[in-house]
């Protein structure tokens, strides 16, 4: 290995720990636009473009729509062009989506989103949100008739407690691949560190987003939509985006880390109560040692409740994920909610891991809906590109997976919050666990306490007594913590790929456990004042103004942390950003059917997994 005490440029090549599916994501460069919608639709037919068009768009074939296109990130120029090809023109430009409006005959529409340069393709139409529907209909909960679109809300009955008014208003912290910028989510998400180098708050991989979504989307692309708008459990949740996984969805654990103490210090700034972690890795190392279990076992008992996916690796026992095994975190499992309100169509699918631990603790505590749930994607993203025939019109996704259950159960406990705020983690674990619903003859091993319901959950008592006891210390093994997934870096910047194994960081630097389990995670030992207020929000959190030397230096961590292990050059400047973290420079690892662990916990996206993508209990198309 190459000297690590002065970390340069991070080239990186995964073999990841947490890894998700696909690739980098690149713009591939158009011959030209006739030709590019030609060639799309060669390879791929017309059926892998109905996706990107709106529903209300295919059964026209006389005269000409006027429709909203669009295009990938700084492609403007090829969706125009795209709409010309088609024998249409521009009516305008539409900057914040990278796209154009456009007057396109009806019949040339089809091709139009077959076009390479084209993510969708939608009406232009008057939108406006759907309030609740006191008079109920069949997208209705059915107690109380507040309107969604979404099964997955009805099932949980979290519409029942938007009659009150209450959606939700308490901030949702999501250590992911980041959440972009969408409608849906618009105007609710502050930007946190992006820890994975890209320097940009886009979610280029696109999971992320998705989990946002399913938290606190509110449907705002949707609205029009005859079954209803396609909202989230908790729609007026504001979203804490902290980014620690880039265009292939892989990072660290010692990245991971460091975006939970980021959390910590600043709980109450942005008034975080819940913590979702839609990711998990493989590691057996017990919880009373490990890192990641001690990380999320303090945030619990700062009184954050802290959400985490079991993982998609049943239906074997002890296949639950870390740190989904610690005692204290509410783990979720997913089940079938069967695209209904009701119980009737309820089962239990075969990969949703399946307990107890490794340490013989029982988990999972509840099952979430998990299979098919559509939610808003990140357009241009890794996860769009590669599975078009999942997308729906004119910015969702449907996918399916624990990382799903763990979005709703975390949009569960933001309602539950919003309405009852003295509530602490230990009460909002109890409450949930004793008002879940058993899914007959499923064991207790894959379901925990049962169905994830919040009807009648108001009535429940919280328990003055009701508290669980700590068990991690915090001084295990980093290499442990990762399960068998590493990273790989050019640590001294001299084209030799060194493999982060053993006790060291992401970023080259030695890792030791009394570094950072001190009692100081909050305030200026971690960052300083430069760091607090509203620097932290709005524009000051984009772009290049996240890069340079404000990330060096005491102020940035402090030895409460890590001390000068996480300072120095290797986070500042085009160390970081820039064309290393691009194309062929990065590896992924796609769905391992022996071991079915993936890092960031989607099983698959689409009604059903790729051709040969062995999900147990499922088939694939």
């Amino acid at each position: 290995m190459s000297a690590i005490s002065s970390p340069r440029r991070t080239r990186l090549r995964y073999q990841p720990m947490l890894a998700a599916l696909g690739t980098a994501f690149v713009v591939a460069a158009l011959a030209s636009p006739a030709q590019a919608a030609e060639n799309e639709t060669a390879k791929n037919g017309a059926a892998s473009c109905t996706g990107k068009l709106d529903t209300s768009l295919h059964s026209a074939r006389s005269g000409s729509a006027d429709v909203i296109v669009v295009g990938h990130p700084g492609s403007s120029a090829a969706a125009a062009a795209a709409v010309s090809t088609a024998g249409g023109y521009v009516i305008g430009q539409e900057p914040m989506i990278d796209g154009v409006r456009a007057s396109v005959p009806n019949m040339r529409i089809a091709q139009l989103a077959c076009s390479s340069a084209v993510l969708s393709v939608s009406p232009n139409r008057v939108v406006h949100f759907q309030s609740n529907d006191q008079n109920g209909d069949q997208n209705s909960d059915p107690v109380h008739g507040a309107a969604t679109g979404s099964d997955f809300v009805r099932a949980t009955g979290a519409s029942s407690m938007w009659k009150s008014g209450n959606k939700g208003a308490v901030g949702v912290a999501v250590i992911d691949t980041g959440i972009s910028p969408m409608n849906d989510v618009a105007g609710r998400v502050v930007y946190g560190p992006d820890l994975s180098g890209e320097g940009t708050i886009i979610d280029s991989y696109g999971h992320g987003t998705v989990m946002g979504s399913i938290i606190g989307g509110n449907g705002h692309d949707s609205a029009a939509a005859p079954g209803g708008p396609i909202t989230g459990m908790a729609p007026d949740s504001k979203l804490i985006s902290v980014k620690v996984a880039g265009r292939n969805g892989a990072t660290d654990v010692s990245t991971v880390l460091q975006a939970m103490h980021w959390v910590s210090a600043y709980q109450k700034q942005f008034d975080i109560r819940v913590l979702n972690l839609s990711w998990g890795t493989p590691s057996t190392q017990s919880p009373t040692l490990d890192p990641l279990d001690y990380a999320v076992e303090r945030l619990w008992r700062q009184g954050i409740v802290v959400v985490v996916a079991a993982g998609n690796a049943g239906p074997g026992p002890q296949t639950i994920l870390k740190p989904a095994d610690d005692p204290l975190v509410i783990t979720a499992g997913a089940y079938d909610d069967g695209g209904t309100a009701g119980s009737s169509g309820d089962s239990m699918p075969e990969w949703s891991s399946v307990g107890p631990t490794a340490a013989g603790y029982a988990k999972p505590d509840l099952v979430a809906p998990g299979r098919t749930l559509i939610a808003q994607r990140s357009y241009g993203s890794q996860v769009e590109r590669d599975n078009p025939s999942a997308l729906i019109a004119p910015s969702y996704i449907k996918g399916s997976g624990t990382s799903e259950a763990a979005a709703v159960t975390s949009g569960a406990v933001a309602l539950l919050l919003a309405a009852r705020p003295h509530l602490t983690p230990d009460q909002v674990k109890h409450i949930l666990t004793t008002a879940a619903k058993p899914l007959a003859t499923t064991p207790a091993t894959a379901q925990g306490a049962g169905r994830l319901t919040l009807r009648d959950s108001d009535d429940l008592r919280a328990g003055r007594r009701t508290q669980q006891e700590p068990v991690a210390g915090g001084m295990g093994s980093l290499e442990a913590s990762r399960g068998g997934r590493h990273v790989q870096v050019d640590c001294g910047d001299d084209g030799t790929v060194d493999v982060i194994v053993g006790e060291i960081t992401a970023n080259c630097q030695p890792w030791t456990g009394s570094s950072w389990t001190g009692s100081s995670w909050t305030g200026s030992s971690w960052t300083g004042s430069s760091w607090t207020g509203s620097s932290w929000t709005g524009s000051s959190w984009t772009g290049s103004s996240w890069t340079g030397g404000v990330w060096t230096g005491s102020s940035w961590t402090g030895s409460s942390w890590t001390g000068s292990s996480w300072t120095g050059s290797s986070w500042t400047g085009s160390s970081w950003t820039g064309s290393s973290w691009t194309g062929s420079s990065w590896t992924t690892e796609e769905w391992n059917s022996k071991s079915g662990h993936t890092g960031f916990l989607t099983a698959w996206w689409g009604d059903e997994p790729a051709r040969g993508m062995y999900i147990p209990g499922e088939t694939s198309r």
